[in-house]
């Protein structure tokens, strides 16, 4: 069976796309600093296919023990979606950037952009010794379009979406695919009605939902997208044209 490791296992977007992939039939692996959070959703998808750990994708050192231990369970690592970053966790306010303290840069830059870079780092040796592999990055929105008040986050978005679009042309001829998803205002624990949300609502009249997000990471995973990489996918029901 085909075996993916999601990072932030205990969002809502990796517990509706490792819903969708053991439907398919694959085996999954789910990492996040939230050890309660991310035993609730083992709970709720109730399956031995699917099994989680602590992993705090800033430190390589723990980045790379976590997918050691996946490549000596299953011997092989199929696709990595890197969902962990965000900032609600973080509990910061919205500030000009001239206002904010560069000591907290580091607090958006290192799960968001660094934790991407970590998890890749870590996974594309296996992928490459196999030939094949396949990685989703999760960006944003606000990394295509910058957001006032967000510009660490936007930046570290909108890194994530120029280091995919860097490691395709390096991993292509691996076969390995490398996307990203830029998600609008996104259902969420911290923000779970799909009616609000931001200033207004997109133009199809809906926040994004978690299912939203699941479906495009779980096609361009999946065969159906086996010639697309380097891409990056606005999930934002038309919020972030661009």
């Amino acid at each position: 069976m085909p075996v993916a490791i999601i990072t932030g296992g205990a969002s809502w977007f990796s517990r509706e796309t490792a819903r969708q992939l053991l439907d398919e039939g694959w085996d999954i692996a789910l990492g996040d600093t939230n050890r309660p959070a991310l035993d609730n959703v083992l709970a709720a998808l109730d399956d031995n296919r699917i099994s989680g750990d602590t992993l705090d994708v800033t430190d390589i050192g723990a980045v790379k023990t976590f997918v050691n231990g996946v490549i000596g369970k299953h011997g092989r690592i199929d696709a990595l979606v890197n969902v962990a970053g965000g900032t609600n966790y973080l509990n910061m306010p919205r500030l000009p950037f001239h206002e904010m303290k560069p000591e907290n840069w580091d607090l958006v830059l290192r799960p968001n952009l660094y934790g991407t870079l970590n998890c890749c780092h870590a996974v594309l040796p296996h992928m490459i010794a196999a030939s094949q592999g396949s990685i989703v990055n999760i960006s944003s929105g606000m990394g295509l379009r910058g957001t006032a008040g967000m510009s660490t986050y936007s930046a570290a978005k909108a890194g994530i979406i120029g280091f995919t679009r860097a490691l395709c042309q390096e991993v292509g001829a691996y076969h390995i695919r490398v996307n990203s998803i830029a998600p609008g205002s996104a259902e969420s624990r911290w923000q779970p009605d799909l009616q609000k949300g931001g200033a207004r609502l997109p133009p199809i009249g809906s926040r994004t939902s978690a299912r939203d997000v699941a479906n495009a990471i779980v096609f361009l995973i999946s065969e159906k997208a086996s010639h697309i990489t380097g891409a990056c996918l606005d999930v934002s029901g038309g919020s972030s044209l661009h």
